[in-house]
């Protein structure tokens, strides 16, 4: 069979027999395969107010439903919810499930293994110690003669201040190989920035608490590029390399994401605002179908995104990562995609691991679809008071608009699909119970919307989008919680690995 559009994907799909769980902490996190696939499931570790509304449309399977805000005591991913007796007993009742991660891990792969259950997940083989090593990743960049910013890969005890900066001139920036979410990247505009920088290479951090670990060999260090940050979700398949157009992704917002946890925090994306010039986006695509059939030859599988930094002067793209995973636009991605008729690419990764032979994908055409324009923005909201919270108020999960510089409730809802005007906006992803806990920096909810949400740099919020998440983050009342009731609250049953 052909697929070429969402209809013959959908028509596929209905002839599947294969049963397809998506694993995750919350239900919204694996959305996604439900608008194409009628018997997907989902598999969860927290319930939340927004995963009542999502389990009356879709079968959900939630551990702590019913516990409020106590939590199991495992590390909160989704190999704890593989591993959990009452998963292992409800899959029993299936035959050959196949399970779908954000990310595995060896112990996930284990776990698959042993049960008999199919992960469409690639090895962990091609994670940190390859494609998400930034100095390897930079290497193969270079022999496939693609776009980086201007730097080289250096060995971190040969790091001079004086001798760098009269290279790149300031600010530069140092990248740490294998970390990411803000701890790995150093901008550098002075010689403390530089110190602190060196300082943090042979420091981790868990939760707050500082240990001494040993540096990495060799750091990449780059010329600053001033920009906005566009990316791209893309998908290896049998018949070739898919993508979608590009997305400006929301970094570092003080609105969204305490500055004080490091640089490079990724917070949303707008495809509202993504209305990049056709040269841009085609250098993008050059590069997708480049590094696409270099990792097919490899033998990575489906999903993988491309950050970029884009030279507006120029016009230029430069890469600056890879994630070979599912990523962080997901699963507004594939909302914005069925939003626009176009075939989400979360359904070309499944079908790309249950190894099929019965179709045929007509790249061009969904290509053609994929890369249309979007609508639809994603602002990631944290406990900015980088300090052990919780929250004194409760909001429902759902649909709400600006009255004045409060929050107007209207209806339920977790999808774009859901959303009827611009200016409306919607509260999902984990929305927590009165009085639940944050570790610093820990995810609040995701804020949902048709509307633009960056402004003409890209790189900030619009005044409409920042009263938005002022206005959440307020309604929520978060307050720090004092040491002596974080010790008996939260030791040691609450303070896992996130």
């Amino acid at each position: 069979m052909l697929i070429k559009d969402l209809s013959t994907l959908k028509e596929y799909f209905s002839r599947l027999k294969t049963p397809i769980f998506g694993a995750g902490v919350y239900a919204f996190n694996r959305l996604g395969l439900e608008n194409i696939y009628s018997d997907y499931r989902i598999l969860a570790l927290r319930h939340s107010l927004d995963t009542k509304l999502i389990e009356k449309d879709i079968d959900v399977l939630s551990l702590e439903k019913g516990m409020g805000t106590t939590h199991i005591n495992e590390p909160r991913n989704a190999t704890t919810v593989l591993n959990h007796p009452k998963i292992k007993s409800y899959l029993k009742n299936f035959n050959g499930p196949a399970i779908v991660v954000y990310k595995p891990s060896e112990k996930m792969e284990q776990i698959c293994q042993k049960n008999n259950w199919r992960l469409l997940n690639n090895p962990t083989s091609f994670g940190k110690d390859l494609l998400e090593n930034k100095v390897k990743f930079r290497k193969i960049l270079e022999n496939l003669g693609a776009a980086v910013p201007p730097g080289k890969i250096a060995p971190t005890k040969e790091l001079r201040y004086g001798h760098l900066i009269n290279k790149y001139s300031l600010p530069f920036v140092i990248q740490h190989p294998s970390r990411g979410g803000g701890k790995g990247t150093f901008f550098i505009n002075n010689k403390k920035d530089f110190d602190k920088a060196v300082e943090n290479l042979s420091q981790e951090w868990n939760e707050g608490n500082i240990k001494k670990v040993i540096p990495p060999k060799e750091v990449v260090v780059a010329q600053f590029i001033p920009g906005p940050s566009p990316s791209v979700t893309a998908c290896v398949t049998k018949d070739g390399i898919l993508s979608t157009n590009l997305q400006y992704q929301m970094v570092s917002i003080p609105e969204l994401y305490s500055p004080e946890k490091g640089s490079g925090l990724f917070c949303g994306h707008d495809w509202t605002a993504s209305r990049l010039p056709e040269q841009v986006n085609q250098q993008a695509y050059e590069y997708v179908e480049k590094i696409g059939q270099y990792f097919k030859q490899l033998g990575y599988k489906g999903i993988f995104g491309l950050d970029f930094v884009l030279d507006k002067k120029k016009q230029k793209l430069y890469i600056v990562e890879c994630n070979p995973r599912f990523l962080g636009s997901f699963p507004i991605i594939n909302m914005a995609q069925i939003l626009n008729q176009e075939p989400p690419l979360f359904a070309f990764h499944v079908l790309e691991f249950l190894q099929r032979n019965d179709y045929q994908i007509d790249i061009n055409s969904i290509n053609a679809l994929a890369r249309k324009e979007k609508w639809g923005a994603q602002m990631v909201l944290h406990n900015l008071t980088t300090k052990w919270a919780r929250n004194h108020r409760q909001l429902k999960a759902g649909i709400y608009r600006l009255s004045g510089n409060k929050l107007k409730y209207l209806r339920p809802g977790y999808d774009l699909k859901h959303l009827k005007k611009k200016e409306e906006f919607l509260l999902a992803d984990g929305v927590p119970f009165k009085k639940s806990h944050f570790s610093p920096n820990r995810r609040l909810c995701r804020i949902l919307t048709l509307h633009q949400c960056l402004d003409e740099t890209f790189k900030s919020l619009n005044p409409w989008a920042k009263q938005v998440a002022q206005a959440v983050y307020r309604a929520f009342e978060i307050k720090p919680i004092r040491f002596f009731r974080l010790k008996r609250f939260f030791f040691p049953s609450h303070l896992v690995k996130g």
